[in-house]
């Protein structure tokens, strides 16, 4: 154990001081390890390692306004994204800092990028209505810019709203119809984008998706078409463990959660 604990304390001195000196070449090798941690279910090292981050995150010095708002918005992706760093707070705080310099600069993507993965970090911890409002709302700002001309980006954020429609209609039951008809619609949407642009995987995940909105819509025969073009297409791919979820759904239509 103290070993261990010797190994982690070291870790913990080389980073704090690797990030004062060089902080974006730092985060990759620092979020390198973050990922081998959790692969290894080494839950307390990632959390101190988290916990470190965010004490020095605000003390860190960069060459530009724009390089900041890029690392703070990659520090929100971290800690808005299921894990053992996860953080709704922490999320929020760096990407409304990202979004402070993006928002006067419309002209790239970033601001797409940001408004995207702030409203996808909500969805994936909000555990309020209130989050997943915020959510939605999100998302359909980003598609105000990822339109029909920006088709791919637009197909990954009418995935993800779908979805969040699809958990907001779980803390909202006076507008769960309509709010999964809402699902539904921008899931469909996400499908043909995503079939005719050959993206296959992703064709699938919205397919999957679909089917989960349509069981919760108690369309059953349509769901379970779902998952088993889903089932299908994971199978040519071969991701066999997400085949056999989404054929495990297609037979069993009482069952219930995001599973892929």
């Amino acid at each position: 154990m103290k070993a261990v604990e010797s190994g982690l304390a070291e870790t913990r001195a080389h980073f704090r001081e690797a990030f004062r000196a060089e902080p974006v070449a730092t985060y990759r090798e620092w979020f390198r390890l973050q990922e081998d941690l959790r692969e290894r279910n080494d839950i307390d090292s990632a959390r101190a390692l988290a916990e470190d981050f965010w004490a020095l995150l605000g003390d860190l010095s960069f060459d530009s306004e724009e390089e900041r708002a890029r690392y703070f918005h990659n520090a929100a992706v971290f800690f808005g994204t299921p894990g053992p760093g996860a953080d709704l707070a922490r999320a929020r705080a760096g990407f409304s800092s990202a979004l402070a310099h993006f928002r006067q600069h419309e002209e790239s993507d970033w601001h797409a990028r940001v408004l995207h993965n702030f409203a996808t970090s909500l969805s994936n911890l909000g555990a309020t209505r209130e989050d997943l409002l915020e959510s939605v709302e999100l998302f359909e700002r980003a598609l105000a810019w990822r339109t029909s001309e920006r088709e791919i980006a637009r197909g990954v954020t009418l995935h993800n709203l779908g979805i969040a429609f699809r958990r907001l209609a779980r803390l909202d039951p006076e507008a769960e119809a309509r709010l999964l008809d809402q699902s539904a619609e921008r899931l469909r949407e996400a499908c043909d984008i995503r079939n005719r642009h050959h993206l296959a995987e992703g064709h699938a995940l919205s397919l999957f998706h679909l089917g989960l909105t349509l069981e919760a819509l108690r369309h059953s025969r349509e769901a379970r078409l779902c998952f088993q073009r889903a089932a299908e297409e994971f199978d040519g791919l071969g991701k066999r463990d997400s085949a056999a979820i989404a054929r495990e759904r297609a037979g069993d239509d009482e069952k219930e959660g995001d599973a892929i």
